[in-house]
């Protein structure tokens, strides 16, 4: 199926103000995931140059694959609660979630 068979099937489905409605939502996830993973990543590489350790070092103190740890130093990674738990607490730090309104 074409990507415009699609499109339309879907206003049909769904309508304009609806699919509208969803990639305003789909383009806030992306740029929320963005944000947390820069912080993250952010936060990681001044731990590691303010203590001068390097990457297995890092991978060693987290329990995290050197993989794992190249995502995270990407901006790429995709962690759970638990693994922000556990790399705030090393970074003696505490994470913070806020909502603000777009």
């Amino acid at each position: 199926m074409k990507l415009g068979k699609f499109k339309d099937l879907a206003e049909k489905r769904f309508g304009k103000k609806k699919l509208a409605q969803l990639d305003r939502e789909v383009e806030l996830e992306a740029e929320a995931m963005r944000t947390l993973q820069t912080n993250i990543k952010d936060a990681l590489t001044q731990y590691m140059h303010n203590h001068d350790i390097g990457f297995n070092e890092t991978s060693r103190r987290l329990g995290l694959t050197a993989r794992q740890i190249s995502q995270i130093q990407k901006g790429k990674a995709n962690l759970r609660l638990s693994t922000i738990a556990h790399l705030s607490a090393m970074l003696g730090k505490t994470p913070v979630i806020m909502f603000k309104k777009k």
